[in-house]
């Protein structure tokens, strides 16, 4: 799969249009999120190594709910609780790239941050992630994530089997992404933690973020590995 941004449409940084006021519905954050995360999960075996398709698909089902958004591409980065409990940050810099989505209201999406320590990270040498912080869907962005856009991706799919692969989720997106999914239920979220508007958090039933905002307490936030602009 060719995950890579195209710069043609890169334009990040014209800030003539300011983002709108209010959020994203609680509602809406728990379908998109649930939905898009299974659906590429099943299909891919693994979300984590697809953070374009999951931006994208992301971007595509708040459509459903006529909220605007736009796939990111640009340096990321994380704080990782390790397997022996120390911290350090992880992430896209240098050469490499990362995608999220940006929603009209100035939130940062980040479907793929709760499931990053099953990835090796950027300076992990031998020791493993144990827990990443929750997925991000939020225009307040705790200093255990960075994130410095530098243009708008859009995604290219060359391999025909990623291209059914995308297909299906976007079948998937307009099937179960709708007003009428949501109307009247109580929202229902995916099992993993996530940090939702007004600095909500939903922990899984593992107390995932417990566990990460408890090393990371001990250890406190190391300085960013990279120059953020």
């Amino acid at each position: 799969m060719s995950e890579s941004p195209s710069h043609s449409h890169a334009h990040s940084h014209d800030h003539s249009h300011g983002p709108l006021p209010g959020e994203t519905p609680v509602a809406v954050i728990a379908c998109v999120s649930r939905v898009v995360a299974r659906v590429i999960d099943r299909l891919t075996g693994d979300r984590v190594d697809y953070p374009l398709m999951v931006a994208a698909a992301t971007a595509e089902a708040l459509k459903q709910y006529g909220i605007e958004s736009r796939v990111m591409y640009g340096k990321a980065a994380w704080i990782e609780v390790m397997e022996d409990h120390s911290v350090q940050w992880a992430g896209c810099w240098g050469d490499n790239f990362y995608f999220w989505t940006a929603t009209q209201y100035g939130e940062v999406v980040d479907l793929n941050a709760s499931v990053q320590c099953r990835k090796q990270g950027h300076t992990a040498g031998s020791l493993k992630g144990q827990y990443s912080p929750p997925m991000l869907w939020s225009a307040e962005v705790p200093k255990f994530y960075r994130y410095a856009p530098e243009g708008v991706a859009e995604l290219e799919l060359h391999d025909e089997k990623e291209q059914k692969k995308y297909d299906l989720v976007l079948e998937e997106i307009r099937e179960k992404c709708t007003p009428e999914m949501i109307a009247g239920k109580e929202p229902e979220f995916l099992n993993e933690p996530i940090l939702c508007p007004g600095r909500k958090l939903l922990d899984d039933a593992n107390d995932t973020f417990k566990h990460f905002d408890r090393d990371l307490a001990v250890s406190g936030i190391l300085s960013v590995p990279f120059e953020m602009f």
